[in-house]
């Protein structure tokens, strides 16, 4: 299946929570981070805020497998102070720096507060470090005497290096649904197509038709939540909610008649992606077929008549025409023996028999049934022949 890279669904708030979500200055503890003291590091924390575009679903954080995870931290350095050890003075000198490194599946995917992922996994296990090196250089001071005087003098400079790391981690599950779909044209008759579509697991679909009709079904709605107070990280989640939308198309459950096709394609989304995929407009016409509840009548009996495919089409009985779909009530008539139903110049013709009270009429009545159905037979099977030998040739 095609995909068109564009979201919809989410698509048109994607800008808006990446800005909510990224755009702050960090100012306190997330709610429910924990915070490390490492030699010199005080009140080290980090958090992975939040992976976009995603969805919270059933307990879980559906995400399409691509897109940015957002990491904030904070730390604080204890600068030592005072006189080491046998020194008379002490002197530091400090200098540090810090940076995020992401991975996703043990894989390192980036550095800083944000890094962007693609992946086919099924399961995202994202884990966000916050590395801090310190240098620190300590002047060491001793006392010692010149000339007769004692002074504190500087004795050697020692370097030390210290690293802290600080791990967070988020989890999310890879959210491919298979979206499948029919798409199939039953019948075309008098300038109208009736199509036939049915999908399932799918998020939202748009039937297209030239540029103004349409059909469109949405089954989910998305409720906005906010967590990770004081900072209010804005997330979604999915609350079944159907709607339907159209334009210049009549429907009746999964049956469309439309009267213009062109540009016709169809648009299945999930939660996160678009497919566009043509339609397919191959329309093979289906046997038209007529059906009665019996063969022989009793004249002004009634006759239960079944039209298949159920189509509007043109129904003749003796002098009477009717416009008839699916079924139809006619009146029987001594001496009228077709029923015929036509519709975009294929014909159907179904025989029967309307008896007379006259016993011997009725023999030859039957006789004369007979005859009209041999006569039927022998020029269905020469048209049904022909037909035939045209289709496959």
């Amino acid at each position: 299946m095609p995909e068109d890279e564009k979201m919809q669904t989410i698509a048109s708030m994607i800008d808006d929570v990446h800005s909510w979500n990224t755009d702050f200055e960090v100012d306190g503890l997330p709610e429910g981070t924990r915070t490390v003291d490492d030699g010199l590091v005080r009140n080290a924390w980090i958090r992975v805020m939040a992976v976009m575009p995603s969805i919270y679903e059933g307990g879980n954080v559906l995400s399409p497998g691509f897109g940015e995870v957002i990491a904030k931290s904070n730390f604080e350095i204890k600068k030592p102070y005072g006189k080491e050890g046998r020194d008379c003075d002490t002197d530091y000198d400090l200098s540090y720096n810090s940076k995020i490194v992401h991975h996703l599946n043990g894989v390192e995917i980036g550095t800083g507060e944000i890094a962007q992922f693609n992946t086919n996994d099924s399961l995202l296990d994202f884990r966000a470090d916050l590395v801090i090196d310190i240098a620190l250089n300590v002047d060491h001071y001793r006392w010692k005497r010149i000339n007769g005087t004692r002074k504190c003098i500087f004795y050697r400079i020692e370097q030390r290096n210290e690293q802290t790391i600080v791990s967070g981690e988020f989890q999310a599950v890879s959210y491919q649904p298979n979206i499948t779909y029919s798409f199939n044209v039953q019948n075309q008759y008098y300038g109208i197509t009736q199509i036939q579509f049915n999908a399932s697991n799918y998020s939202w679909f748009r039937l297209q038709f030239n540029d103004d009709d349409f059909y469109e079904e949405r089954t989910t709605e998305f409720e906005p939540f906010f967590n990770l107070e004081p900072y209010y990280i804005l997330n979604f989640k999915p609350k079944i909610h159907k709607t339907i939308q159209f334009q210049g198309v009549r429907f009746q459950n999964d049956t469309f008649q439309v009267t213009d096709l062109r540009n016709c394609k169809i648009l299945l989304g999930d939660y996160f992606r678009t497919y566009t995929l043509p339609c397919p407009l191959q329309y093979k016409p289906l046997g038209l077929q007529v059906f009665t509840d019996k063969t022989i009548y009793e004249p002004g009996e009634i006759i239960h008549v079944t039209v298949l495919p159920k189509i509007p089409v043109l129904l003749s009985y003796g002098n009477e025409t009717v416009l008839v779909q699916g079924s139809a009530e006619l009146r029987a008539k001594f001496g009228e023996h077709l029923i015929v139903a036509r519709v975009n110049g294929i014909e159907a013709v179904k025989a029967i028999y309307v008896t007379n009270s006259s016993n011997w009429n009725t023999f030859w009545g039957i006789l004369g049934f007979l005859l009209v159905c041999f006569v039927f037979y022998k020029v269905t099977v020469r048209l049904v022949g022909g037909a035939y030998d045209l289709w496959n040739s």
